[in-house]
C-alpha cells in the first residue's frame, strides 16, 4: 500500500467580530434550505464499454485512474455555464485547466486581484477529444450557496480518470459571485439548473455519444445535496454522494452514501446523521475526524489562508459579506485535518460508491468497514455499506 506524506492582528480583530454576529445565521441558513494498481496501457480499440475499474483490498480511488482527462464548458442557458469532465484520449497537446475564483468576481476586481494565489492547475487538458471508449455513466455535482462549480474540481478530474463524464453547472443565483455582490446568496434554483445540465450533456454532439443517459449519479455539497436527494426519483439516477449536507433526505429507493467530518460547524456529524435516519435510502455514511465543511475545496488553502483572502479583499474596498467571512475564516479554522487529506478519502468513497452505483465492479473491501485500513494514520469510520 502506498503511504501517504503528512502533510495584522487588526483583520483578526474584525473578523473575529463578523464571525460572531452570523455564524447562528449562517448555520440555520444551512441546515434548513495507497495502493493502487500500476495503470495498465489503454485499450483504444471501439470495442465494448467503459474498462471496469476492480482490484483488490485497498485498491483506492483517490488518484488519477487510467483515463487522462479533458474539459469542456458548455453553455446551460443564458445564465448558466458547466464545466464538463471526461476521459480523453491519450497525450493530448491541448493546454492545461487551471481553476480561477477571481472568474467569479466581478470584472472591476479581477483587474486589480494579481495574486497567483488566487489559481491552482488540474490534470486536465482543455477540449481534449473524447477517449474511443464509449457507455460513460454521468456523475453531476452541485455546489452549495456561496460555492462555484470549480471549487472541487479536483476530486471530479479524479472521478472522471476512472471512466465517468462528471458535470459541474455554475448554480449562479447562490454562487460566490452573487453572494459577493448582493451580500447574501439568492434563491434556490440548484435542481432546475441540475436537470438542465443533465439535458444539455445529453445533448451535446460530442459528449453526448459518449455516455449512456441511463446511468447517472449526482453528488452535492451543502444545500446542494437537496437537489442531489431530489433527483433520485428521475429515471436513469441511480444513487448520490451527499458532501457535509444537513439539507437533504433521500426519500427514494436509490444506492446513496453521506460523507461527514467531525470539524464542520454546518453540516456537523448529529445533523447529518439526523437526515441520514430519516431517509428511506439510509445507504453508508462515511464520518472522518478533522474535515470542516470546506474540506472538499481549496478554498481553505488559497493565498495562504482564509484570513490573507478576507484582508485582500478589503485591501481592495470589497465590503465583504458576513457569510463569506464566515465560509472563509471560521469553518477552515475549526478543521484539523490537511485539506488535501480529506479530498483523498472524499475522492475514493465517492468513485468507488458511484462506480458501484453504475453497475461497475468494484471490489468490496473499497467501500466495507475494512478500507479505514488503507488510510494509514487518518481516524474514519464506514458503516451501512
Amino acid at each position: 500500500m502506498r503511504q501517504r506524506a503528512h502533510q495584522g492582528q487588526e483583520w483578526e480583530a474584525w473578523i473575529v467580530m463578523v464571525i460572531g454576529v452570523c455564524l447562528g445565521l449562517w448555520a440555520l441558513s444551512l441546515s434548513g434550505c495507497e495502493a493502487s494498481s500500476d495503470p495498465q496501457p489503454q485499450n483504444d480499440t471501439d470495442e465494448g464499454g467503459p474498462r471496469d475499474v476492480a482490484g483488490e483490498f485497498c485498491e483506492l480511488f483517490d488518484a488519477m485512474g487510467l483515463y487522462e482527462v479533458g474539459m469542456r464548458t458548455l453553455r446551460i442557458d443564458e445564465n448558466h455555464l458547466m464545466e464538463v469532465y471526461y476521459p480523453a484520449i491519450d497525450d493530448s497537446p491541448m493546454q492545461r485547466v487551471a481553476v480561477d475564483v477571481r472568474e467569479q468576481m466581478p470584472d472591476d476586481l479581477q483587474a486589480v486581484l494579481t495574486d497567483p494565489g488566487w489559481r491552482w492547475m488540474l490534470e486536465a487538458r482543455h477540449d481534449a477529444y473524447n477517449h474511443r471508449d464509449g457507455g460513460f455513466g454521468v456523475v453531476l455535482f452541485a455546489h452549495g450557496p456561496g460555492g462555484f462549480a470549480g471549487q472541487s474540481a479536483d476530486i471530479l478530474v479524479q472521478m472522471a480518470s476512472h471512466g465517468l463524464v462528471v458535470a459541474a453547472p455554475q448554480i449562479s443565483e447562490w454562487g460566490l459571485g452573487e453572494v459577493l455582490a448582493s451580500g447574501a446568496p439568492g434563491g434556490d434554483r440548484a435542481l432546475e439548473v441540475m436537470r438542465a445540465a443533465r439535458e444539455t450533456l445529453e445533448a451535446d454532439a460530442g459528449l453526448g455519444r459518449v455516455i449512456n443517459e441511463n446511468q447517472v449519479v449526482v453528488v452535492g455539497h451543502s444545500a446542494g445535496a437537496r437537489a442531489a436527494s431530489a433527483m433520485l426519483d428521475d429515471e436513469g439516477v441511480r444513487g448520490a454522494v451527499f458532501w457535509n449536507a444537513s439539507a437533504a433526505v433521500a426519500q427514494a429507493q436509490k444506492q446513496v452514501m453521506w460523507i461527514a467530518g467531525d470539524a464542520d460547524l454546518l453540516a456537523t456529524p448529529e445533523r447529518v446523521r439526523a437526515r441520514r435516519e430519516a431517509s428511506a435510502s439510509q445507504g453508508a455514511l462515511v464520518e472522518l475526524e478533522g474535515m470542516g465543511h470546506l474540506s472538499s475545496t481549496r478554498v481553505c488553502e488559497l493565498l495562504g489562508g482564509p484570513h490573507a483572502m478576507v484582508a485582500r479583499l478589503v485591501d481592495e474596498g470589497v465590503d465583504v459579506p458576513p457569510i463569506v467571512a464566515l465560509t472563509l475564516v471560521r469553518s477552515c479554522e475549526e478543521t484539523t485535518l490537511e485539506a488535501s487529506r480529506a479530498r483523498e478519502v472524499i475522492a475514493h468513497y465517492t468513485t468507488a460508491h458511484a462506480l458501484r452505483a453504475l453497475g461497475r465492479e468494484v471490489a468490496t473491501e473499497a467501500l466495507g468497514p475494512e478500507s479505514v485500513a488503507c488510510f494509514g494514520d487518518l481516524r474514519l469510520s464506514v458503516e451501512g455499506e
